[in-house]
């Protein structure tokens, strides 16, 4: 089905081509970012790159990002995904978010949050691998995407008026702008020099899809214990998407316990809020740290998503950072003259619309860690005092519901002031 131009790590003779683009990362923001572009204009000549192998299986995508993990859409994210025309066909296989439980292990106080008109959403749960399915098949459509995979990335070499990247399989390829969304070890940000910091939570996150013995009503839950947040995102067929955080040295052994001794661990630390769990799915462990960069933009270079800004889930704030990166790069490039892409204005003029936004998302998130996660009963009152007024004056929660929900001006004039 796929028509793409695929070169499956061919070792060819050392050449060079050019194009408008080079993406490198095929997974979520990389494939997203290449629809997006060529849907405002097909005649792109764009490479993507992935140093992952190609699957076959017509079950599973491409890439090893797109599989039985989850993803939380905000409303925002849901919209973004409409004007691709993508939505319509994700949608029925994505659980709706109409209502979100915080509550803190130990204390009384919680706080229910629900949009402000009755019956929209919040957002919607997604399994990963339908998305890359729905993705693999629209980009299908365009002729002038070219894509090579298990290819790494080995030097970038900047010019004036290009930039020229050294391929693993002995290509070079020249381009206006390369693009880095190949995650939060990303080699793009490394070889242009791009400054980041990582600050390590000491915590990892088990995943694992989950069920109750009660019907989850669209309700995602956010519980917050002495190691770390416990999430249940709502899933179709009944089910609960799993993100456990723990401190690290307890990872291994939770992990690997027996399903039945795993759930009643949970159990006890999450309560019986959402109901008695019967049914527990394979179970990952991703440790946890907080990534970030002061400018992720270089000489014709740009990192997104994951390679720019990497979060800790206990808002599900990551990936609609990063898709919101996505809309914003590919109306900025579209809006250029073709000779314009990758100059210090285009990337300047990017950056300028989404300084702000990841500012505060990084802020907000890492505030909600360092606070809830805090052992200190100095702080247990002042948090819960606050959890208790938002119950009580729904007005003071309204931040919160914004961000959630992620509906955003990306284009506000005054962020090019």
């Amino acid at each position: 089905m796929v028509n793409l131009k695929q070169k499956d790590c061919l070792n060819t003779a050392s050449n060079e081509t050019s194009y408008d683009l080079v993406i490198i990362g095929a997974g979520m923001s990389g494939s997203l970012l290449a629809l997006t572009l060529l849907k405002k204009n097909a005649q792109l000549n764009i490479l993507l790159v992935d140093e992952n192998a190609k699957r076959d299986d017509p079950i599973k995508h491409f890439h090893p990002s797109f599989d039985a993990r989850c993803i939380a859409l905000n409303a925002g994210s849901v919209d973004i995904l409409n004007d691709l025309s993508l939505w319509p066909d994700i949608q029925p296989d994505a659980q709706s978010i109409k209502q979100i439980q915080v509550s803190d292990k130990g204390y009384f106080n919680s706080l229910t949050l629900a949009p402000e008109i009755k019956g929209d959403a919040f957002g919607y749960v997604v399994e990963l691998r339908r998305v890359g399915k729905v993705l693999a098949e629209a980009l299908s459509q365009y002729p002038s995407l070219t894509t090579l995979y298990q290819v790494k990335l080995e030097a970038i070499e900047q010019s004036i008026d290009a930039v020229k990247c050294t391929l693993s399989n002995g290509e070079q390829v020249e381009a206006k702008l390369c693009i880095g969304a190949d995650g939060s070890k990303s080699q793009v940000r490394q070889l242009a020099n791009i400054k980041s910091s990582c600050d390590d939570y000491q915590r990892s996150a088990i995943i694992c899809n989950i069920q109750s013995a009660s019907c989850h009503q669209d309700i995602a839950y956010e519980r917050f214990t002495q190691s770390g947040p416990i999430a249940l995102l709502p899933l179709t067929d009944n089910r609960f998407s799993l993100v456990y955080c723990v401190e690290g040295d307890e990872a291994d052994a939770i992990a690997n316990l027996s399903d039945a001794d795993f759930l009643m661990h949970l159990q006890q630390r999450f309560g019986y809020r959402a109901g008695i769990f019967t049914t527990t799915g394979k179970r990952d462990i991703y440790p946890l740290s907080l990534l970030k960069t002061s400018r992720p933009i270089a000489h014709r270079v740009v990192c997104i998503g994951n390679a720019a800004h990497s979060l800790h889930p206990v808002a599900g704030q990551g990936f609609n950072l990063g898709l919101r990166d996505v809309c914003v790069l590919a109306k900025v490039i579209a809006e250029s003259d073709l000779n314009n892409i990758g100059s210090f204005s285009m990337l300047n003029k990017y950056w300028m619309y989404r300084e702000k936004d990841h500012n505060q998302s990084i802020f907000m998130t890492d505030s909600l860690v360092r606070i809830f996660s805090n052992r200190d009963p100095l702080l247990s009152f002042p948090r819960n005092l606050s959890l208790q007024a938002m119950s009580l004056f729904p007005c003071l929660s309204m931040p919160i519901i914004e961000q959630a929900k992620g509906q955003f001006d990306l284009f506000r004039k005054e962020s090019l002031s």
